[in-house]
């Protein structure tokens, strides 16, 4: 008896030891409470409310329940954030290049929503855990590296003649710096002008180019650029042609379609893909592949294959490189706030250096006026409100309330002019007020009540838009001499009173300024955006090297060449440029092929 006491107080003795043994088993994961959180982010144009929908350790779905996001770049970007944010299980997923404000904006938005659940953030917080890749080789006849207009302009025309095409870009979204763009093209002896009875020439186009680049242009690519516009324009349009749906309406100088730049990048692509090219978002080109001085096509990664494309022809469309800070020059960075695309990197100039490519112009980068700061922090252009607001009295003016005449004007004066101050506003009556905001949401750069909602009392964001019931409040809002204010309207006024038809600045005059509030001001600003130097090309669009020499099997189209523009660009002619260089670059590989 004494004996089995004894054995079982060494065994008490030894699970008393056991259990003062440190434990190695980790805490768990802290469940989530199960439910729909609400939250709210800021985006490219406005807020982004999301519904996340939880079980206790997982996401089963995220749905927005409002956003105004523009159509075919944030507005797609959100899906594919959702699709990764649910397979991941984690709302820190990679931004979608070309929407990444909206992309950020998203992302906040869920990760309060799971804040709100109590999801532990070491989990649904942390980086996607991707598998390794797999690779794979695709043979085809043409591979066109980017699909933003230029790239996909070639990429239908090839597919269009019958050509196997693969068309790849390394964002989730196509369109590119074209999609941000108005989407009016220049119709110079085009067919359609000749039947709207517009005079105009490719000659009189070549010095407006070169006069708006100060003839920094490269007068060849400019020529190559003039040979071909016409004739590509009326492809593009054509009916046995490309089939896009601009009008043929106005006064024949430039030609629009509906839905602007995001709307036509939407339309080609469908247009594209039912012409039998593949397309591969999410796909980088990484380098050429090149064979005895030959390129004879691509390696690219896209997110879960390693691609090695064969081709018998590549064409780089890959766009600019304003999105790289180490290449854009550094008072610009300073200066200015950058509003192209976000995937604009200058890939192809890192790429071309395998077979000694030759650049121009590098770093240019166009600088324009007329940009109004939206919620995001990101720079909008406003032309289709200043062209309305030019046509009426509203005015440009300074810190100390007087007019920066050059508001009409071209670009590089009145960049020169609003170098020269410190603040810039544009002075509106109500009918000017209502005149630029109808013309902004008419073409969808913002809502039509965000003013009202911008101009409120207790309004303290982005942009810096100010309502006065009197001239002396809103001088006092923006801290801006109220007299000289009221000096600069009553000159104004009375050169238009006076029967006068233009200004002493060239501004044509139609209506003076209410003399009664109440009154607008919006602050502006200058902006960065498309690159303007690039690959150097030959008549046949080939890359050349610095020997001057073509580059077999290598072509370029759209921003991505450089030369076309000089320091400044031609509103319009850069779109233009995209889709007939594109197009170009489809039917010189095209008719290369063939022989």
């Amino acid at each position: 008896m004494k004996r089995l006491i004894t054995l079982l107080l060494c065994g008490l003795m030894m699970l008393a030891g056991c259990a003062s043994q440190p434990t190695t088993t980790p805490d768990p994961v802290a469940k989530m409470t199960p439910g729909t959180y609400t939250s709210v982010g800021t985006g490219f144009k406005g807020d982004i409310t999301v519904d996340v929908t939880v079980t206790e350790d997982a996401i089963t779905e995220i749905k927005v329940v409002d956003a105004h996001e523009t159509y075919g770049i944030g507005e797609a970007a959100m899906p594919v954030m959702i699709e990764h944010m649910l397979e991941y299980q984690t709302y820190s997923v990679d931004l979608v290049s070309g929407a990444t404000v909206t992309s950020a904006g998203f992302r906040t938005a869920v990760k309060d929503a799971l804040t709100q659940a109590g999801a532990d953030m070491s989990k649904f917080g942390a980086n996607p855990v991707k598998g390794d890749k797999t690779e794979e080789t695709i043979d085809c006849d043409i591979v066109v590296v980017g699909a933003g207009g230029s790239g996909m302009m070639a990429a239908y025309y090839a597919a269009k003649e019958g050509f196997n095409v693969v068309i790849i870009e390394k964002t989730p979204l196509v369109g590119g710096a074209s999609a941000m763009a108005g989407g009016s093209m220049l119709g110079t002896d085009s067919d359609w002008q000749d039947e709207l009875g517009y005079e105009d020439s490719v000659e009189a186009l070549k010095e407006r180019l070169m006069a708006q680049g100060h003839y920094q242009n490269d007068e060849a690519t400019v020529d190559l650029y003039m040979s071909f516009l016409a004739a590509n324009f009326n492809w593009i349009v054509a009916e046995d042609g490309g089939a896009m749906p601009y009008k043929k309406t106005g006064t024949g100088s430039t030609f629009s379609m509906d839905g602007s730049g995001t709307g036509v990048m939407q339309t080609l692509k469908g247009k594209m893909l039912d012409a039998g090219a593949t397309l591969y978002t999410s796909t980088k080109a990484e380098e050429l592949i090149v064979e005895d001085g030959a390129v004879v096509g691509v390696k690219a990664s896209g997110e879960k294959v390693n691609y090695t494309i064969n081709a018998d022809a590549v064409i780089l469309a890959t766009g600019g490189y304003g999105h790289n800070r180490d290449i854009v020059p550094e008072e610009y960075l300073t200066l200015y706030r950058y509003s192209g695309h976000s995937g604009h990197d200058g890939d192809a100039l890192t790429m071309i250096e395998a077979v000694d490519g030759a650049t121009r112009n590098i770093p240019w980068v166009n600088r324009a006026v007329h940009s109004m700061i939206l919620p995001s922090g990101a720079p909008q252009y406003t032309n289709m409100g200043y062209v309305v607001f030019n046509k009426m009295s509203g005015i440009l003016i300074n810190q100390d309330g007087e007019r920066i005449g050059a508001e009409v004007g071209n670009d590089w004066a009145l960049l020169a002019a609003m170098a020269e101050n410190e603040r810039h506003y544009l002075l509106m009556d109500q009918e000017n007020y209502d005149a630029f905001n109808s013309g902004m949401s008419g073409r969808g750069i913002f809502n039509a009540d965000d003013p009202a909602k911008w101009t409120a009392e207790d309004y303290t964001g982005q942009p810096f838009y100010k309502k006065g019931n009197t001239l002396e409040e809103l001088a006092a809002k923006i801290d801006v001499p109220a007299e000289a204010m009221q000096a600069t309207i009553d000159k104004f006024n009375a050169t238009v009173n006076s029967g006068a038809t233009v200004d002493e600045y060239g501004r044509p005059l139609n209506t003076t300024i209410a003399e009664d509030g109440p009154y607008y001001a919006l602050e502006m600003s200058v902006r960065y955006s498309t690159s303007l130097g690039g690959i150097c090309i030959n008549d046949n669009m080939q890359v050349l090297n610095t020997a001057g020499e073509a580059v077999k099997g290598l072509y370029a189209a759209g921003e991505v060449v450089g030369g076309a523009q000089g320091d400044l660009y031609l509103p319009s002619s850069t779109f233009t440029w995209a889709m007939t260089s594109g197009v170009q670059a489809g039917k010189v590989v095209t008719a290369d092929l063939s022989k």
